[in-house]
């Protein structure tokens, strides 16, 4: 495959950030954290005795009222007007990638702040501010920074409850590889025989450009996605992303618990292939809580990820659906975490808990070894 030659004005405008000057003018900090308060204060706060499952901790930091708490904190860029722009453009390039920047905003000339969502933890990145005028683009500000952050939570404009597996930690201190593997809440809302779009354009353009989602599982039973009616206008048969996002229908029952068997070998299938070919993966259900949660907790087992991470992850969910939602460590019910942890325990063998897992998918859900050290060779890093 012929290789694509970058635009000139790319190539330049990249080669004009990696000779800034370091006399210019700052105008986003140097080093910029993605978490918001609510997530920062909790992660600060809750490790787990892996013993006990009587407490939880995230009940302390989501407030008594019913909002949303799981969108990230942006990455504001703020200057100070200068000459008569008819325009502003501002690029970011990621320093680790080579070519054309990974975020481009065009702003009108009143603009004086930019706010960037979806950035990855760990990365440094150079920014160009330039002023336009007709075809013309004059160099302003430029300078780099540093993304700080232990989870990536995802803005994408109205799907809520989404986020990278990356940052994930391993028990043996690795941590899984940001930007190929993410859960989150379904497109759309469907009640009394209806759909109703929840995602809008500029989400999709977030999913589908900057998170580059190539296969999207949904996890949802063919009644919630209206295949038994009589109606087959009705029927969902491709992604809402649009095309050239392949769509996996692999519907999970009973809320995802994890003693039934034969209920996971599907998905876990879909996104190992999907992987495997290069694809990054979206994967839901209704609200990304109980059956996206309890696959979540299985993918991120097997590829060996900390149980103190496990929980965590788990709980997360409840910044994006507030304390009635009650996804904690301590919750109890079929499919809540405490008694799958249990049950894993208690059932399968191996010497720690990523191979008990690993032989419960194995067991009840035909997964295979192959598709194990796939997934782990994929996202451990």
């Amino acid at each position: 495959m012929k290789k694509r030659a970058l635009p000139l004005r790319s190539i330049l405008g990249f080669c004009f950030l990696l000779l800034a000057s370091e006399a210019a003018a700052q105008i986003v900090p140097r080093e910029v954290s993605i978490e918001n308060d609510l997530l920062a204060r909790y992660l600060d706060d809750s490790d787990y005795n892996p013993a006990d499952y009587t407490y939880t901790h995230i009940d302390r930091y989501i407030p008594e009222m019913y909002a949303q708490f799981d969108k990230p904190r942006p990455v504001t860029f703020a200057w100070e007007k200068e000459l008569s722009w008819s325009h502003y453009v501002l690029e970011i390039y990621d320093l680790r990638l080579h070519g054309d920047p990974v975020v481009r905003h065009t702003l009108p000339s009143d603009t004086l702040t930019c706010h960037i969502y979806n950035l990855i933890p760990g990365r440094e990145y150079a920014y160009a501010l330039m002023g336009k005028n007709g075809s013309f683009l004059f160099p302003i500000e430029e300078g780099t920074f540093l993304v700080q952050g232990r989870r990536r939570m995802i803005r994408a404009d109205f799907v809520t409850n989404i986020r990278d597996f990356g940052g994930l930690r391993t028990e043996d201190g690795k941590t899984l590889r940001f930007g190929r593997l993410f859960r989150g809440a379904a497109f759309d809302h469907i009640r009394s025989k209806e759909r109703s779009p929840l995602i809008v354009p500029d989400g999709i353009a977030v999913l589908r450009d900057e998170l580059r989602i190539g296969a999207e599982i949904d996890l949802r039973s063919e009644k919630e996605l209206l295949l038994l009616d009589d109606n087959p206008d009705n029927d969902m048969t491709n992604s809402m992303l649009g095309p050239g996002v392949e769509y996996y229908h692999c519907p999970i029952s009973d809320f995802g618990a994890i003693t039934t068997e034969n209920l996971y070998g599907p998905p876990i299938a879909a996104v190992v292939d999907c992987l495997s070919r290069g694809l990054n993966v979206y994967f839901h259900c209704a609200a990304g809580a109980d059956r996206a949660g309890v696959l979540s907790f299985l993918l991120a087992a097997m590829a060996g990820v900390s149980e103190n991470d496990l929980a965590r992850d788990y709980e997360i969910t409840d910044l994006a659906l507030g304390r009635t939602a009650r996804h904690t460590r301590n919750s109890r019910g079929a499919y809540n975490y405490a008694p799958s942890i249990e049950y894993l325990k208690t059932n399968f063998q191996g010497a720690t808990l990523a191979e008990k897992v690993q032989n419960y998918l194995i067991l009840k859900h035909h997964v295979t070894r192959e598709q194990i050290e796939t997934l782990q060779r994929i996202l451990v890093e």
